[in-house]
Parts: structure tokens; sequence; C-alpha cells
């Protein structure tokens, strides 16, 4: 029976082609292969049976495979967002150059979360049929305002006790006010801690500002190597340190990482700037262009793989997050999809469909918000408008004319809050969009990087070490 070639997206990548299927089912063939598919001649027994067991022949379809693939990929059995972000306040004694949340000094009375909205948060979080929650804590500074922090914390651990959901936390701080009655208590409670660190003393300094002006690399340093040990006894997860890249870190790639290893850790997450909140009124002095951070994040990997060869064992999470995608097919845990994987709580009990959104408020642009925690219910959101552009949002193929023909965007989503900030448009236009442009670059750079055995090897064991 003639095999039959189903709708496909490609790119080439290096010598070789890289094809991919709305399933998010992939494959690599050479370029004999892919000019004797396309015009129909006989092709390779290898590459015939990669196209065949990634369904690529619509005459040659396990249906009750695709089937379930489909549902999985479409939220078939979607109960409602499982990641649950919550500011508990606006507060920080920061004042980085490149915020995204125009955060800063503001009374308490203006800018924490009260005991109040915390409780109808939890109400909110708990009144969602979902199995997995995620409550993950964010601000400002969530340290700030500690004691919202513990009250959401114990009234969801009271509330899951007749609930019996699988409940976790997770808390974005920069370090500075922790101490040990926090810490015990953040350990007690089993909440990951993710930091900031961007680089060895002078990067960091130069980049993350106190308010009184002095050096934050001496405390998070300190606190992010006493987390790390308690993770090697078990008692706590690795600490997640964000390495947010500024025009100042460009020429620093190798630096940075040697920073990551000299504090014990083997997990980087860099991310580019958001064109948002402070960093888009100081685009200027701290941004860059997607070829200077694409030639910037080529350097950083090229030494991670260096690192990997020599036994080292050290990955970066992003690139781990688009790997896993590609070679398992399966969806991030914690994919940033609005409404439908994630959902976000301000401090004044405003709904966002995602964090980004909610730091979009905070520079007056309050276009995302889906409701309030004084009056909506999930169902009561639901019924928006907006929310159901959001969800459309989430499935960028279906909305996005470049995106319904890139080989990449059953692994990419660019949100809606992020286009708002850059292009001042609900769905952006990809085909001038910096994020669009960054993230290609990096699938790009990625799967000629899976072409090469020894490293396809190297990727294929981060699959089997880390989670994320």
């Amino acid at each position: 029976m003639k095999k039959n070639i189903f709708d496909f997206n490609f790119a080439k990548v290096g010598k070789r082609y890289f094809l991919s299927n709305f399933m998010g089912l992939n494959c690599f063939l050479s370029s004999s292969d892919f000019y004797a598919m396309v015009k129909k001649k006989k092709i390779g027994r290898s590459a015939e049976n990669d196209l065949l067991n990634n369904f690529f022949f619509g005459n040659y379809l396990d249906f009750d495979k695709v089937f379930g693939i489909i549902k999985e990929r479409f939220f078939t059995n979607w109960k409602g967002p499982h990641v649950h972000i919550i500011s508990v306040t606006k507060r920080c004694n920061f004042f980085c150059h490149y915020c995204g949340a125009n955060s800063g000094l503001f009374s308490p009375s203006e800018s924490d979360m009260t005991i109040k909205t915390a409780k109808k948060a939890v109400n909110f979080i708990f009144s969602i049929d979902n199995k997995n929650l995620m409550v993950e804590f964010q601000g400002g500074e969530p340290l700030l305002n500690f004691k919202g922090v513990e009250y959401i914390i114990k009234e969801s651990e009271k509330r899951n006790r007749i609930h019996k959901k699988n409940l976790n936390f997770s808390i974005v701080t920069n370090l500075s006010l922790m101490d040990n009655k926090k810490f015990e208590f953040l350990l007690k409670h089993k909440v990951a801690i993710c930091g900031s660190l961007d680089g060895h003393r002078r990067l960091h300094d130069l980049n993350r500002r106190p308010i009184d002006n002095t050096s934050s690399y001496e405390t998070v340093s300190k606190w992010l190597k006493k987390i790390n040990s308690f993770a090697k006894k078990g008692k706590t997860e690795q600490p997640n340190a964000i390495c947010t890249i500024s025009r100042q870190s460009l020429s620093r790639s190798k630096e940075i990482v040697d920073e990551h290893l000299r504090i014990g850790l083997n997990r980087i997450q860099v991310g580019p700037l958001d064109k948002a909140g402070r960093a888009k009124t100081n685009w200027d002095k701290v941004g860059y262009s997607p070829n200077e951070f694409l030639k910037f994040y080529n350097k950083l990997f090229d030494y991670i793989v260096v690192l990997n060869k020599k036994g080292v064992p050290i990955y970066e999470k992003g690139a781990f997050m688009f790997i896993k995608q590609i070679l398992t097919a399966e969806r991030p845990r914690y994919h940033n999809l609005d409404l439908l994987v994630r959902i976000a709580y301000n401090f004044d009990g405003s709904i966002y469909g995602s964090d980004e959104a909610r730091m979009l408020s905070n520079s007056g642009i309050d276009l995302l918000k889906l409701g309030n925690l004084e009056n909506d219910s999930l169902t009561d959101i639901l019924r928006k408008p907006l929310a159901k552009l959001l969800l459309l949002a989430d499935f960028n193929f279906l909305s996005q004319p470049k995106c319904s023909r890139c080989p990449w965007s059953p692994y990419c989503h660019i949100m809606p809050a992020l286009n708002i900030s850059s292009q001042n448009s609900f769905w952006g236009n990809m085909a001038t969009n910096d994020r669009c442009k960054i993230y290609c670059g990096i699938f790009n750079m990625i799967s000629q990087r899976l072409n090469k055995k020894s490293e396809r090897k190297i990727f294929e064991g981060w699959l089997s070490l880390y989670n994320g």
C-alpha cells in the first residue's frame, strides 16, 4: 500500500531537515530522503520507519494512539489551571533597572495582600476541580509580606486535609530578607525556593540593586549555598536561580556559568528581558536585539556542552524544556499557557491569566484583567470573551499565520501580555516579534546539536537525571 505523507512543517537545520506535525511528533531526514519524500519517490528504510512511527503517513495512522495524543495536547480532560501565582505584595526592597513588575517602596496598606483577600484566594484555588495544585508566591518581594505567605500556606494545608490534592508550594524571592526563622518555616512546609543570581558579584550587584544601593551578592550567594546543602540531604528541592540577562551580561556567558558552579548549582535558568515595566523604560540602557541575545546564548550553551563532555553536570533549564518536548513530545508541567495551565492573583484580588499579565497591570495596562476574587468564580471568568481569547491564544498554530507553518510551534508559546508590551497588540506580529526570533534561534540551535551523536547522548542523559 502506498504511503501518503500527512500535513507537516519543516525547517532545514544544518545539512538535515527537521519535520514536525500538529501532535508534537517529529523526525530528522537527510536532504536526499526529504526531497525523495516530497517528490513521492522511494526513501531510505530508516527514514521511512521514523516517519511511520511518528505518524507522518496519513493512511498508516494508529488512531487509538493518535486520539490519545490529541486529547492530551488539546486538554480534553481539563478541569482548571493547576499553577496559581499569588502576588502577596507590590513592595520590593530592590529597584532593578529591568523590573517587569514596576515594584518599589510603597506603603503596606496600598500594596500588601490582606488576610481577607488571601482567604478569598485560597477559596478560589480550592474551588477548582484539579487534583494537582502548585501555589507560587511572587511580588514585589514576597518576604516583605511573609505573614500573608504563612497564612496562605497554613490555610491551604488545612483545606487539603479535606480535599487531598497533590499540593505544592514555591516562592520567588531575591533572598535579601531571608532569615533562619523564615527558612525553617519554608523548609517545614516543603516550599521550593527560587532566588536570583545574575552572575559574579560585580554583575549581580550591577543588575540587581537594593534600594539603599548596597551589595546584595553576599546574602544571595550565602542563602543559595545553604538551601542547596539542605537539598543534597533530601530536605528540600535544589534552589532555582533565575539569571536575567541584561546588556551588561552579554559578554559574560562563561563567568555566569562558572558562578553557578562555584555556588554548587548545576541548573541555570537564563531569561531574556521582557520589554515591560522598567525594562521597557530603560531599554536603551539594558536591552538588546534578538541576535545579540542568541550570540550570548550560543556561547553559554557551547560552554555548558564542553563542561558536560568533561563530566561536569550542569544544564540550562530553558533548553532542557525545549529538548524534552522535541525528544518526548511531552508538554512541560508548568507551560506558560494563560488560564489553561496558569492563573495569577494580584495583591488587590485582581485575577489574570498569567503573571506577566498581572505585572503588565502594574504599568497601567490593565487590558488582560479577567475578574476579581471578590466577585468572580472560575466559571464566571470562563464565560467572559477575554477568557475565550486567551484560551485560543494558547494554541498559537490555530491563531497565528506564521506559527501555523512553523515546525517549532508545537513546543513554543508567546503570551499576549508580551505581545502587548512589545508590539502593542494582543496577537502580536510574529514576523517581527523579538521573542519569536529568540525562540526560533534557540530551537534551531538545539536541533542542530541533536544531530550530533555525542551531544544528543548528553541531552538524553539530562532527561533521565533532571526534572526541569
